[in-house]
């Protein structure tokens, strides 16, 4: 196996998990292959993962299952622009606040993106690779079957008020991290900002939640600094939880 392979990318596009590791790639300037999966593409993900979930990556006849374990992979075979702090209270901080933005900013999103006013926008990022008949199977379904993952984990069984009263305080913990540095963790961009970044851009496509954001101008500075190191140059900002 050597790094100058190129590793092929298993995702759901609008994932934020298979975000986060396209940044990641984007940011060390690894050339890199996607294969992109509809809702319809679940039994193959399980014939090739055995976790059965994306995304995953192939890279050197290896395959790399979860978001974390792959940028941690990254890290060891891209070791040049580093995501992961050194320092071992850096490195454990990161990880907490990626694990914050996996665990739980993640369900706010579910929550959010399946009420009625959001839910035909989260329907078609959904199946952006689904068609014909497929499509027309899993459309009315959508909404409920996110509904009913976030009901599940708790935060879908709150109210609207008490849901988006609990994302406005995460986002200002988010400009109180950054206030200092410009970072969420140390003095630079890492894995966190990368975490907490393509969470907040599929939340973004949550009008309420959008709304939140648009009077955190703290949080909006930081994600444009997050933008431009991870993403293509000249990225729409409608495309930004798609590329």
């Amino acid at each position: 196996m050597t790094s100058m392979q190129r590793p092929v990318l298993h995702q759901y596009q609008v994932s934020p998990f298979a975000a986060k590791v396209r940044r990641c790639l984007y940011f060390k300037g690894v050339a890199f292959d996607t294969v992109n999966y509809g809702l319809s593409g679940v039994r193959k993900i399980k014939k090739l993962n055995p976790r059965a979930k994306a995304p995953f990556m192939v890279h050197g006849g290896r395959m790399i299952a979860d978001s974390t374990d792959i940028i941690r992979y990254l890290e060891k075979t891209y070791p040049e622009k580093r995501l992961i702090p050194v320092d071992a209270r850096l490195s454990a901080q990161a990880s907490l606040v990626e694990d914050w933005a996996d665990e739980s900013l993640y369900f706010f999103d579910l929550t959010m993106r399946s009420w009625p006013n959001n839910s035909a926008l989260l329907t078609e990022d959904l199946l952006l690779e689904d068609k014909g008949i497929m499509r027309r199977l899993f459309q009315p379904l959508i909404p409920r079957i996110i509904a009913r993952q976030a009901y599940g984990q708790g935060t879908g069984r709150k109210d609207r008020e008490s849901v988006c009263r609990e994302i406005e305080e995460h986002f200002r913990s988010i400009e109180i991290l950054v206030k200092d540095t410009g970072w969420l963790v140390g003095d630079h961009l890492s894995v966190a900002d990368i975490a907490v970044a393509s969470m907040c851009t599929v939340l973004d496509r949550a009008e309420e939640a959008g709304a939140l954001m648009g009077r955190a101008p703290a949080l909006l500075d930081w994600r444009e600094r997050v933008d431009d190191l991870t993403l293509p140059q000249g990225t729409p900002a409608d495309q930004r939880a798609l590329v």
